[in-house]
């Protein structure tokens, strides 16, 4: 595979990731449960999920290989640890791309209204994948491209709304600043606002195709993370401050810029909304199949989808899979349903890895093969020991339906595993 990833598109990929059409949504949550001091839940998620990220920044130091969390948890508690991670983030992939898909289509409807309902919704939907399937077969430098475009075309439209509505804000609007206190909403509000943020994780999948990734990937994931959350508070320090009827409202930020842009407002928040979403389905293009690969090459899956294109170095195969079954699962519509994996699936990469930094460091003491990390947390086990604390708080506060959804699709992945370590076992008495 070709280190073709610098540091600025891993960083595309964590904004392309983390920024998606919810930045747009949000604002009238927040402001429904907390008003203007909505801003202390976003900073308080801001600063919880940093956490999560320096976790993954240290870990991250120690290893070159793709796989992101698969790899952490595979090398630090062995291998069903490892596959357990890796199966659940392999089908969440797939299924969260079939729903992107959907979603590009449910914005783009905005401009074309006919591609927002029956087949084609689906013909739309399919075609972007099949689109994006493509660009990726072409070589990792061609997907980073698209990805890099579309997050510019992401942060303009982002950027002309703080901008001008800086110079628009209205004192007024931000009086009272918590109609109902700060203490009885501030734990649902950073709870809503926390999930604004994930998706942070998956830059670090792609190790073994960016330069220098033990140092690379460890400064984008907090480059990434401090740039969503200055976005994420400047757009609704503005969307408070410039429309006084946030709370609730449906479409809040294309509400609040037509009170300063005028009837172009609504265009450019609906513009900025498409160019998300296409960029967050050019991210899971790239980053999905990687996933596929980075079990495979350890024999977690079947060896045929380690392959590598040797003209483009890249997984055919996986990226091949991947575009397939985002397609079978898009045209079918059944995703939604399963869609509920997905909240395990964030725990199962996020605990883990807060683990394993503490594990590490102590092997690293009596153990040379350890890799050593490049990057250390300050402040001892503080930091990893809040993130387990804030791990459970969130698993808590989980609607148990979801979590046993999560385990259930841990379980089916158990004759796969059982299957996959026969055949490795199988080959090498044969050899």
């Amino acid at each position: 595979m070709k280190r073709d990833l610098s540091l600025w598109a891993v960083i595309c990929l964590g904004i392309n990731a983390v920024i998606g059409q919810g930045i747009f949504l949000l604002p009238g949550k927040a402001a429904s449960l907390m008003g203007p001091a909505a801003l202390l839940a976003l900073a308080l998620g801001a600063i919880l999920c940093f956490g999560i990220a320096l976790c993954f920044a240290e870990v991250g130091s120690r290893f070159q290989s793709t796989g992101g969390a698969y790899v952490y948890a595979r090398e630090t508690f062995g291998d069903f640890v490892g596959f357990a991670v890796g199966w659940m983030t392999c089908w969440v992939a797939v299924l969260s791309w079939a729903a992107l898909s959907k979603g590009f289509t449910n914005v783009l409807a905005y401009f074309l209204p006919v591609v927002g309902q029956g087949w084609t919704q689906m013909l739309c939907a399919a075609a972007l994948v099949a689109l994006l399937t493509a660009v990726n077969l072409r070589g990792v430098g061609t997907g980073a491209t698209v990805v890099k475009v579309f997050t510019l075309a992401k942060l303009l439209p982002i950027g002309i709304f703080i901008g001008f509505g800086l110079f628009a804000l209205e004192p007024s609007h931000f009086v009272p600043f918590a109609p109902q206190g700060i203490a009885p909403s501030l734990a649902d509000t950073t709870l809503l606002l926390l999930y604004a943020y994930v998706g942070f994780e998956t830059l670090m999948v792609p190790a073994g195709e960016t330069h220098n990734p033990q140092r690379s990937l460890p400064l984008a994931l907090l480059i990434t993370l401090a740039l969503c959350g200055a976005v994420y508070m400047g757009v609704y320090g503005v969307a408070v401050g410039t429309y006084g009827g946030l709370a609730g409202s449906a479409n809040p930020v294309a509400e609040a810029s037509s009170r300063f842009l005028g009837p172009g407002g609504a265009v450019l928040v609906a513009m900025g909304i498409v160019c998300s979403v296409a960029g967050t389905n050019a991210g899971a293009a790239l980053v999905s199949p990687r996933r596929f690969f980075a079990m495979a090459e350890q024999g977690h899956l079947p060896r045929i989808l380690g392959a590598i294109d040797p003209q483009t170095r890249v997984p055919h195969i996986a990226i091949v899979l991947t575009g397939v079954l985002t397609l079978v699962l898009t045209v079918s519509g059944t995703f939604e349903q399963l869609l509920v994996v997905g909240v395990l699936a964030r725990f199962a990469q996020y605990i883990p890895t807060a683990i394993a930094v503490l594990v590490l460091r102590r092997r690293s003491q009596g153990d040379r093969a350890c890799p050593p990390a490049t990057y250390r947390i300050p402040g001892g086990p503080l930091v990893p020991l809040l993130t387990l604390v804030l791990c459970g708080w969130l698993l808590w506060n989980t609607d148990p339906t979801k979590l046993a959804f999560g385990a259930g699709a841990i379980v089916l992945g158990i004759p796969v595993y059982l299957l996959q370590r026969f055949r490795t076992s199988a080959a090498k008495l044969g050899s």
